[in-house]
């Protein structure tokens, strides 16, 4: 349900919401403001239904609408809705196999913290971010500009991950933090959603 903040009238969550009151119009459970150019003024969160659907999601991506089904008590149709809509919008990224690094020959993971140029910093991160050695690539607001998780097969192959890709890169300065995974307590991609 979206309740428009000037006129308080509700509606319900559809697939072609439009609904427009002088200063705001609400789109797909979006409530934009009038230009619709700036940040969202407000959204649709999931509701407890959808947190159930992910919970059961996240622990295993394989399990079919009909089991979703019969575990929440739902139709099946209004389970695949459900997720096909949250797929839409981006609240379920990707489905997948999470595989063990080191059970495909992946033994050396490190976190790398880089300073750089200011001007570059979104160019330098989209380049790192397109190596497949990278895991994670984000632009931070800590000690380093930017963070990158990257994996290899061993040290020597990190290395020289690190010396020919990313110490070439223009607009990277000279020193590079560099943090090796020695062991790995948790590695997981679920949230807790309650």
């Amino acid at each position: 349900m979206v309740i428009c903040p000037k006129c308080g009238e509700e509606y319900s969550l559809g697939r072609k919401i439009y609904h427009s009151c002088e200063e705001f119009s609400i789109e797909h459970g979006i409530i934009f403001n009038d230009d619709r150019q700036d940040r969202l003024w407000n959204c649709h969160c999931v509701d407890d239904v959808d947190k159930q659907i992910l919970n059961v999601l996240q622990k295993n991506d394989k399990t079919s609408y009909r089991e979703l089904s019969e575990k929440l008590k739902l139709a099946a149709s209004t389970i695949h809705n459900r997720v096909t809509k949250m797929i839409e919008e981006e609240i379920i990224k990707q489905f997948g196999a999470i595989v063990d690094p080191a059970k495909i020959g992946y033994n050396a993971i490190a976190i790398i913290g880089l300073s750089v140029d200011p001007v570059k910093m979104n160019e330098i991160a989209e380049i790192i971010a397109s190596y497949d050695e990278t895991q994670l690539v984000a632009i931070s607001s800590g000690d380093h500009d930017i963070i990158a998780q990257i994996i290899a097969k061993d040290e020597k192959s990190l290395w020289n991950f690190i010396n020919i890709k990313i110490k070439t890169i223009n607009g990277i300065k000279p020193h590079i933090h560099v943090s090796n995974f020695l062991d790995i307590f948790k590695s997981t991609h679920s949230i807790k959603i309650a």
